[in-house]
């Protein structure tokens, strides 16, 4: 009887040794895809202020008003 309980208790010890395996090797993969959430949204980031500085150099109002002008023309 005692063969047994050993027998079980050494399956359990290896199954749980198996899981935090399986876990330590999820948690990895879930910090490498925060790290390129991360790159993605510095990026988008980066995108979006130079949007917005080009707006006010006044690019943006030049092309609207190139644009304008070539509506004018085919109308």
């Amino acid at each position: 009887m005692t063969t047994f309980i050993a027998v079980c208790l050494a399956l359990i010890v290896i199954e749980l040794g198996a899981m935090l395996a399986v876990l330590a090797v999820a948690m990895l993969k879930v910090r490498d895809a925060a790290q390129a959430v991360e790159v993605a949204a510095y990026r988008v980031d980066q995108e979006v202020l130079t949007l917005g500085e080009s707006i006010r150099s006044g690019w943006m109002a030049s092309l609207k008003n190139l644009i304008g002008l070539g509506l004018k023309f085919f109308r």
